[in-house]
């Protein structure tokens, strides 16, 4: 006898973090990706600035994320051993490249003895002396790169669920 499941939408406060996190990457992306591209000045130090300064938000909605789960854990993935193994591997991933990129930022940063300026003037001082020199700004770009093929990757599979399996996987994080 098959049961059947109705998967719970997300909460008000895990689509807000989720969407918030969503917006924050992209507009992170989007400055950074263009940045080197002003001359030096003004208004390319400004473009670096709200780059950190979004890059810090991503961190700290990265925490919150994780906090919010360890509170109220998302309810079990449904589908075959490999979706759920995969469901959760991806949110691992996203989790953990939220966290990665934007420290990966900052230790590039602090290694190589560089201001870090944000929130239109709010000095990041290094907490500790950073070894490492230009491998973080290494990293900081891998894992941007990395970050942008699991969203892609998310993106597909969000798709695949609402338009393949039409489980409203996309209705659930839109609306609720």
């Amino acid at each position: 006898m098959a049961t059947t499941v109705e998967l719970r939408s997300p909460g008000m406060a895990t689509r807000a973090i989720h969407w918030a996190t969503a917006l924050l990457v992209l507009s992170a992306w989007v400055v950074g990706s263009t940045m080197e591209e002003f001359p030096r000045g003004a208004g390319r130090d400004l473009a670096m600035q709200v780059h950190y300064s979004l890059g810090v938000l991503v961190l700290g909605f990265a925490a919150l994320r994780v906090a919010w789960r360890a509170m109220a854990p998302p309810s079990p993935a449904e589908g075959p051993a490999w979706q759920r193994l995969a469901a959760v591997a991806m949110h691992i991933a996203l989790i953990g490249l939220t966290i990665g990129v934007p420290l990966s930022g900052l230790l590039d940063r602090w290694a190589r003895g560089r201001a870090v300026t944000v929130f239109g003037g709010v000095p990041l001082p290094a907490p500790f002396p950073v070894p490492g020199g230009r491998i973080w700004g290494e990293a900081h770009e891998v894992l941007a790169n990395l970050m942008l093929a699991a969203i892609a990757a998310h993106v597909l599979a969000a798709l695949w669920h609402q338009f393949v399996l039409r489980d409203r996987a996309i209705s659930r994080m839109v609306r609720g």
